[in-house]
Order: C-alpha cells, then structure tokens, then sequence
C-alpha cells in the first residue's frame, strides 16, 4: 500500500473520529461538531474575510459562507459586506460565541489529548511538522499545475 493511501485511510478515520467526538461534546449546545473549527478560527481571527478563513483552515470558499450562514442564523457570528468589494464578507464572533469559547478549546484540548495518547510531546510536534511539510509540498505541487494551466 503506498503513503498517500495509507495516509488517506488514517486522516479519515482521525477525523471521522474527532467530528463524532466535538458531536457528542456539543450535545448540550445547538452546535454540530463540523461546526467547531469555523467558530475557532472566527474567535482567533476577529474580522476576518470568509476567504481568509477559507485559507486558514484548507478548505473551499463556499464551505466556509455554508458554515458561516449557520453560525449567524444560531447567533454565534455577524458578518458585513466590505465596502470597496461588495463580494467579500467579513465575520466577527459575536459575544455568544465568546461564551462558549473556553467550552470549545476545552473539547479540543480533550480529543488531542485522546488522540496523541501514547506519544510523548515531542513526537506530537515531529508528527505536526511532517504533516505540514507534505502539506506544503502538495500547495506547492498545486502551484506548479496551476502555472501550466495558466
């Protein structure tokens, strides 16, 4: 079995495993476990373009409007059009979502932990830095395919 498949099959169940576990976390909330990482990078970004987040967390523009139009129907989110480019939006926490902020982090810190069980903080940062460094090479791949297109 090569890397990228063997890499597929364990990324997915990670996370698989992780959305079940913020779920079942957020049971006493009116928040999904797909929507925990949007509403943390809105917390740590104030402000932020739904582009910028969609940069920060590797995913599509329109999963993050998607997220974004559910978390300012629940009341966790505003977001306000930018004057200069009627297109981008920007998203700010409302206080709400400041209130369930330390309840969020708490879930994460909890899955991590249960997820690096076993591995000494050491091989906890080695394993974020390969998986970075595949992450940049595949962007810079991307790059690369992008220029041929163009």
């Amino acid at each position: 079995m090569n890397i990228i498949t063997q890499l597929t099959q364990h990324m997915n169940t990670i996370l698989t495993v992780a959305a079940a576990e913020h779920s079942l976390a957020l049971r006493s909330t009116d928040l999904r476990g797909s929507q925990l990482t949007y509403l943390l990078a809105v917390c740590r970004c104030p402000g932020a373009s739904q582009e910028t987040l969609a940069g920060l967390l590797g995913v599509d523009k329109s999963n993050v409007a998607r997220q974004m139009t559910e978390l300012e129907s629940l009341g966790y989110v505003s977001r306000r059009r930018d004057e200069s480019d009627r297109r981008r939006m920007f998203v700010d926490p409302t206080d709400r979502a400041f209130e369930v902020l330390p309840t969020l982090v708490d879930i994460v810190s909890e899955c991590q932990h249960e997820l690096t069980r076993g591995m000494s903080a050491e091989e906890t940062e080695l394993l974020c830095e390969l998986i970075a460094r595949m992450a940049h090479n595949a962007a810079r791949l991307t790059a690369q395919h992008k220029a041929y297109d163009d």
